[in-house]
């Protein structure tokens, strides 16, 4: 096993309960894929998962542009009293669909007595950039026409999502900024997000973005498995809704939301965010969980049931907080 310094003893914990680290090295997404697959027996045979959350009903059906999509309404819920939450899941652009945060997106709703539309957006490479991204912007402007159906707060959307998902969270808020629509992004919460290629880091950032070199082997999140993620996806590192943190607009962003782990290649991506956010006089709220890597928040284990409920509680207000009047 890789070395263990910096983790939190939960996370040790938990490693110690599985046998093993759980990385991804792959040189292609379906390598990726193949490797991630075969944790699952591993985590079945040493987790208890729980069954799908009864207190939200769900829906799922195409969008006419193509896009699958899975509605998540909370029994709590109040027609008409949130914008919808758009989500978009991880996996480096390359990887997952509506299954793998099913969980994440019924306690979002839960939580936060909010509408959640989980987008399975095209993946890379077969469709490469923009073509994710499109589908992003796409089943957001849907939402937005389509307020009466979902019974959400009309003319606002909130967007989210975790690691490239965050990433498209970001990038669809700054593509209706930069469409004239601006006025109708509620807010951003982004978990984990990709925020900036490594090759185009901003000079004066530089000597302060270290992850993707300390936190190279902590994870599924790895640095190998980063890089072959940015190939796949096949955007420019200079687009500015490739690296968000590039946009010259950042200034317009309403509330924006960040989660980040101490222990991931990300790390800095969300730090260095944030100081653009501050620079630019965006209001946010940013959590950082030191000790825990990439998506340690998945693992239905007792060793993590603490930092785990306290990152839910933070996402929930990190939620209120981007819905605030």
């Amino acid at each position: 096993m890789p070395d263990n310094e910096g983790f939190a003893q939960p996370w040790l914990d938990f490693e110690s309960q599985l046998g093993t680290r759980l990385l991804l090295r792959a040189s292609t997404p379906a390598e990726a894929d193949a490797q991630y697959l075969s944790m699952a027996p591993l985590l079945i045979s040493k987790l208890t998962f729980p069954p799908p959350d009864a207190s939200v009903d769900t829906h799922d059906q195409t969008l006419p542009s193509g896009p699958k999509i899975r509605i998540y309404t909370p029994k709590t819920y109040v027609p008409g009293s949130k914008p919808a939450c758009v989500f978009y899941h991880g996996g480096g652009w390359a990887m997952g669909d509506l299954e793998g945060e099913d969980a994440v997106c019924r306690r979002i709703a839960r939580d936060s007595e909010i509408v959640v539309v989980s987008v399975d957006y095209r993946l890379a490479p077969k469709h490469p950039y923009p073509a994710g991204l499109d589908d992003c912007v796409e089943a957001y402007e849907w939402c937005l026409s389509n307020s009466e159906f979902l019974k959400t707060k009309e003319g606002k959307i909130v967007t989210c999502g975790t690691s490239a998902g965050a990433n498209l969270a970001l990038s669809t808020a700054l593509r209706l900024i930069d469409s004239g629509k601006g006025g109708s992004v509620a807010g951003v919460v982004a978990v984990v997000p990709v925020t900036v290629a490594q090759e185009v880091v901003p000079e004066r950032f530089r000597d302060k973005y270290r992850s993707y070199e300390e936190h190279a082997e902590h994870t599924v999140n790895t640095k190998m498995a980063m890089e072959m993620f940015f190939d796949a996806y096949g955007g420019d590192p200079k687009d500015p809704y490739v690296s968000p943190m590039l946009h010259t607009k950042i200034k317009e962003l309403p509330r924006v939301y960040m989660a980040v782990c101490g222990q991931d290649t990300l790390r800095d991506d969300g730090r260095l965010m944030k100081e653009v956010l501050d620079e630019n006089g965006v209001s946010n709220r940013y959590e950082e969980y030191e000790g825990y890597p990439h998506w340690f928040w998945v693992y239905p284990s007792e060793h993590l049931k603490e930092p785990v409920e306290k990152f839910f509680s933070n996402l929930k207000k990190g939620f209120e907080f981007v819905l605030e009047k």
